[in-house]
Order: C-alpha cells, then structure tokens, then sequence
C-alpha cells in the first residue's frame, strides 16, 4: 500500500519555477532516497509535500494514506502522522534536550501520556539518557540531529521526511546517525530522504530518486553507479 502518493507536481519561489511536474510513490515501511546536485529542487520536493511552500499547479496532489493533504499545514500532518526534520536542526537552544522533547510532544500528547511517550523516546535514542538536562547549545552536530529525532519520534510518525540528516555531523557521529535511520526502518516506519552523503545511507534505502534540474532523472531505480551522474 503506498503511504505517500506525489502526482504532477510543480512548484518554485517568486518567478523561478524549481520543480516540473514530478511524481513519485511510497510504499509503507519504505526508505525513499533523493539524490541531486545543489538547486535541484530536493529541499524544496519535501517543504510542498510538508506544506511549508505552496505547489504551483492546481492538478498536483499529495496524497498520504490515501488522503488528499495538498497545501494541509504542518501541524495537521504531525496529528496525521507525518513530520519533517529540516536540515538546520530548529532546537530551542536556551532550553535542555528534555525541554525540547517535551515541547514537541504538548500540541498532540495528553500530559499525562507524555512522560511515558518521553521514557520510550529515550529507550530507542539511548545516547540521549546522559544528556536530557543540558540546554541544546551545548550539543555537538551529531547529538543535535538526535535530538531531532527525538521531537520526530514523540509523535508517533508513520512517516519521517529527512532533510541531510548526516550535514553536520563529525565521523565520530556519523555511523550513530546512519544506525539510528537503519532502527526506524527496522521499526517500520516510513522514511523520506534527501542525502549528499549518497555513499553513506545508499544501502538502507528502498529505491532511489534522483531530482535533475526539478525534473525526475529516471524513472527507473537509481543505482549507485548512476548517482554521479545526478550529483552533477
């Protein structure tokens, strides 16, 4: 059963249209790569299918579950199940990890459910434990996309759509990261992924798209040796 159906869709900023007509379809429990070069159109794909930009063309649809959800707000998708985690990490950086947790949890979780939701969260981000009362501008790049994933999880998505999930982080950090996306899928949970670290998360993925210019490359799956023909 797909859990995320893009029909036609076309979208840019101002006059510069960014994305041509582009379709595409996720199965549940899939990892979805999306590859291309800089000014492809990947972050912009996954800010319309979030509703943060507003598609183009009126014929375009999303579809998540089976429902339309074209141009529906963020905070409608967190309830049905869907969330985003952007590139630049949006921590509130004066408070502590708990705190950001928490807030991410209070608009769709009964306060009384949300201790247990948190204590779960940190079972399956264990690296979190030993950080839950420091504020957030004390984290490195690696426990910062934690934390994101943390205020994801909260939530209880079926499907997480990830902005470069490994931008940022040291070698240290970054096998930690690639394990944590291989346990969400391992879980069931649908992921939606945008990476330039291709080499790094090419393995857990499903299928491959690759974002040329706003059009899709190929409509075929995306092997690893292709993918220096879309990075350029």
């Amino acid at each position: 059963m797909n859990i995320l159906s893009v029909e036609h869709l076309s979208a840019g900023y101002g006059k510069k249209q960014v994305l041509f007509d582009v379709s595409f379809k996720m199965q549940k429990g899939e990892t979805t790569l999306i590859i291309g070069s800089n000014g492809s159109g990947k972050s912009t794909l996954l800010k319309v299918i979030y509703g943060l930009i507003k598609r183009w063309n009126k014929e375009a649809q999303i579809l998540f579950n089976r429902e339309n959800i074209t141009n529906n707000k963020p905070a409608k998708l967190i309830k049905k199940g869907m969330v985003y985690i952007p590139q630049q990490n949006e921590l509130f950086e004066n408070l502590t990890v708990i705190e950001n947790i928490e807030i991410a949890g209070m608009q769709t979780i009964q306060k009384k459910e949300l201790k247990n939701r948190i204590g779960e969260v940190l079972e399956q981000l264990p690296a979190l434990k030993e950080l839950t009362k420091r504020e957030c501008s004390r984290l490195s790049g690696g426990e910062r996309k934690q934390v994101s994933m943390a205020m994801a999880l909260i939530n209880k998505p079926e499907l997480i759509i990830f902005d470069e999930p490994l931008a940022g982080v040291s070698p240290k950090n970054l096998k930690d990261i690639i394990l944590q996306l291989e346990k969400l899928k391992n879980i069931g949970i649908s992921i939606l992924l945008v990476e330039h670290r291709v080499k790094n998360v090419f393995d857990i993925a499903n299928k491959v798209i690759g974002l040329k210019l706003g059009n899709i490359f190929n409509k075929q799956l995306i092997s690893i040796e292709q993918t220096n023909e879309v990075m350029i």
